[in-house]
Parts: C-alpha cells; sequence; structure tokens
C-alpha cells in the first residue's frame, strides 16, 4: 500500500481550537497538508497554516535536547503520530497517510479562514459526520493536559 507523509497542526489560542472546514471530506479539520520535496514536516505545517488561514505560528514543544551544530540540528518534536488509512475512491486505491501532529499558537497574521472553537463546541460536534474521531481525541488530550495557551 502506498503511503504518504503529512503534517498536522492544531492551534491553540486562549483555549480555543482552530479549525477549518474541509469542503472534500465535509468535516471540521485542523490545517495540514502533504510534505513537500526537502521540507520537514515543521517547515509543512508553518507553510500550509500561513496558506489556510493567514496565520504565522509558534509551536509549543516539550523537548528533552536540543541541538544546532554544523551536523546535526533539532527539528520539532510532533505531539503524535498517526497512520491513518484512506479508503479507495473511484479510481484512485487505498493508501495510508503517516501524518505529523504538531501543537502550535499563533503569533502574527489575520484569520482569512476558519474558526475557532471551545472544547465544549467540539465535542458537541457529531463524530465522524461533522469531525473525525482523532480530531475530538486530539483536542481532549491537550485540554486535559493543559497544552493550553
Amino acid at each position: 500500500m502506498q503511503r504518504q507523509f503529512t503534517s498536522t497542526c492544531y492551534l491553540i489560542d486562549q483555549e480555543k481550537f482552530l479549525l477549518l472546514f474541509h469542503k472534500k471530506h465535509q468535516k471540521w479539520l485542523p490545517p495540514g497538508g502533504h510534505l513537500e520535496e526537502n521540507e520537514t514536516p515543521p517547515e509543512t505545517d508553518r507553510r500550509e497554516v500561513l496558506e489556510e488561514t493567514g496565520l504565522a505560528i509558534e509551536f509549543i514543544r516539550e523537548e528533552n535536547i536540543w541541538v544546532n551544530e554544523w551536523n546535526a540540528k533539532s527539528i520539532e518534536r510532533p505531539f503524535s503520530i498517526l497512520l491513518e488509512s484512506i479508503p479507495a475512491k473511484g479510481e484512485e486505491p487505498a493508501y495510508e497517510h503517516i501524518d505529523f501532529v504538531y501543537v502550535a499558537k499563533p503569533i502574527g497574521g489575520t484569520l482569512i479562514d476558519g474558526k475557532w472553537f471551545s472544547l465544549e463546541e467540539v465535542e458537541a460536534l457529531k463524530t465522524h459526520e461533522d469531525v473525525f474521531f482523532d480530531t475530538q481525541e486530539a483536542i481532549r488530550t491537550l485540554a486535559e493536559n493543559k497544552l493550553l495557551v
């Protein structure tokens, strides 16, 4: 089965989460997309969030070690990594996404698309109809772990 690398970014601001309405899936999702050639997952999220929302971001992270040398450089560590099954559609076969999931806060820009949701509003969405289960679960986990800005 073919696999593609993607990166997703949960934006948090004042205990609210930014989601975009994805027309293809007809669901609320966090910003993100496919990695472009020679792009790291954090670079993908910075690019995708800016393109999709108009916002610049700073990652929220807890690193054990940070390296910045000529031969090795740390990149932001994801909050989670998911293997997501994408079902076949028409002539397109099923495939999988290897999704690097990050958490960030907005640090500039002007919101051009998306809606800020409270935890209660996310939980009120119908699972599988309005939002994917993993989106709701990630937001619940972030709220429970107090990773709120």
